[in-house]
């Protein structure tokens, strides 16, 4: 179906979720952002939006003409609370691009990603479903970033970087050529990645390495 003016629901009302409303409201025709869908009936109570809580997005019934962003910041929560809507409903999850941002045309974004002002991602890159990539953030070509991914502000990932499904990696990291980072991944914030990091794990430095708060 086409995106020309169908009706947007937002999953998520906190602060990504109204940065995303942000992104529509600056400038993106092909959608009006018809409410949040949030489990948390206060969410809004202390920065009310002019957009209400229309539901709960466990168990929203999807109308017609209805398109859902996922705008939750920590992947695993944007897995769970987007599960009845992907499985069951199967409903349609948009891309969104920011106005300001330069994506090439020869780069592919799957369905449900989002995508910042001031990001850039270069030729032949490939960006999984439901993955984001936040404010003037550098995506260089042939980069690989798998799917449910959360890439925060000011990282650079270098050409030809691979990084796995459900990979955060906070503000002002880079993320080199060589660098392949494993699945479900922390990278702490302003941290250089130059090598292979296994799964499941939180690194942390210049370079990277194991972290734990223990």
């Amino acid at each position: 179906m086409s995106n020309a003016h169908r009706h947007l629901l937002i999953v998520g009302a906190g602060g990504f979720g109204r940065e995303v409303l942000s992104y529509i409201e600056d400038d993106n025709p092909l959608f009006k952002v018809k409410g949040f869908l949030d489990s948390r009936t206060d969410a809004l109570d202390t920065t009310p939006r002019d957009v209400p809580i229309v539901g709960d997005p466990l168990t929203y019934q999807p109308l017609p003409n209805e398109a859902f962003m996922a705008a939750l910041g920590d992947p695993q929560q944007r897995f769970k609370y987007t599960a009845t809507l992907r499985d069951v409903h199967r409903v349609d999850f948009a891309t969104v691009v920011h106005p300001r941002a330069n994506v090439s045309k020869h780069a592919h974004l799957a369905h449900g990603c989002i995508v910042g002002p001031g990001v850039g991602i270069s030729v032949d890159t490939h960006v999984g479903a439901f993955s984001c990539i936040q404010e003037y953030t550098v995506v260089g070509h042939d980069a690989r970033i798998g799917e449910w991914c959360q890439i925060n502000s000011h990282c650079t990932i270098a050409g030809g970087a691979r990084i796995g499904n459900f990979v955060t990696i906070h503000p002002n990291c880079v993320i080199t050529s060589r660098a392949v980072i494993g699945d479900g991944v922390t990278v702490a914030p302003g941290s250089v990645v130059i090598g292979r990091i296994p799964a499941g794990i939180t690194v942390l430095g210049n370079p990277a390495k194991r972290f734990s708060f223990r």
